[in-house]
């Protein structure tokens, strides 16, 4: 009696895995950056045409700052559906932890929204992933991290000149304060213990994934700066390459 072998399925290497779902990420943020464009550039055109019908050339002041207004908010929308979707991906094994993609996400609308609209957004994120993707009991503590990080990012990104040091300084800040220092007061507070057991295993977790998370901003912020730039989402700063200072 013979016995049938199966098939053997060779397993991807994470590396790879990893190379494809960053390339599909990029595509998605170029794709709904180039969606907006075309809204925007279509509102232009419309606000051409009345301004020429009334024999004037430019268009009002208030009528400009509700259109960024609604962009923005378009904007912050349409990150929040970017981070459940990145949330789907599998992360990339380093070490001992994952590198996971919600971050990308997270400091994009940082970038382009701010804090106060980058706080909203952070909030309505985080629960409607609980909602979505329940893990657990909610905890009020994860979406003050969630938020927490976001405006980490806003402050070292918004309406500031993105440099190579400052992606690598918001990845420390909120790795270290928000992730590590944060995180573990809630797993303190969720599961008991003493505060530095629970604290130098995370801090170590994410000193692994500072310089892979800035490496994976500055491809994402290089392709798509240029496309917000032309939006007038944000200030015109970069030509050519980001600087490392």
């Amino acid at each position: 009696m013979t016995q049938t072998q199966e098939p053997c399925h060779k397993k991807r290497p994470p590396f790879l895995s990893g190379s494809l779902f960053c390339n599909h990420t990029l595509f998605c943020f170029f794709l709904i950056c180039q969606s907006l464009e075309s809204i925007d550039s279509q509102d232009q055109r419309q606000d051409d045409k009345q301004a020429c019908q009334h024999d004037t050339c430019y268009a009002p002041a208030d009528a400009n700052a509700c259109a960024k207004a609604l962009k923005l908010l378009m904007f912050a929308a349409l990150m929040v559906a970017m981070t459940r979707a990145l949330s789907l991906i599998p992360g990339i094994p380093i070490a001992h932890t994952e590198l996971t993609w919600g971050f990308l996400a997270r400091g994009l609308c940082a970038l382009v929204c701010g804090p106060t609209l980058g706080l909203i957004f952070a909030f309505v994120e985080d629960i409607l992933g609980f909602i979505l993707q329940p893990t657990g009991d909610f905890f009020p503590g994860y979406t003050l991290s969630t938020m927490a990080g976001v405006l980490v990012y806003a402050l070292c990104f918004y309406r500031a000149k993105i440099t190579v040091w400052r992606l690598v300084l918001a990845n420390v800040l909120v790795n270290l304060l928000v992730n590590a220092a944060m995180g573990s007061v809630w797993t303190v507070m969720m599961r008991g213990g003493v505060y530095w057991a629970w604290f130098v295993p995370s801090l170590i977790k994410n000193l692994v994934t500072i310089i892979p998370k800035a490496a994976v901003l500055y491809v994402l912020f290089q392709a798509l700066l240029p496309i917000l730039q032309r939006m007038n989402l944000i200030p015109k700063q970069v030509d050519g390459a980001i600087k490392v200072f």
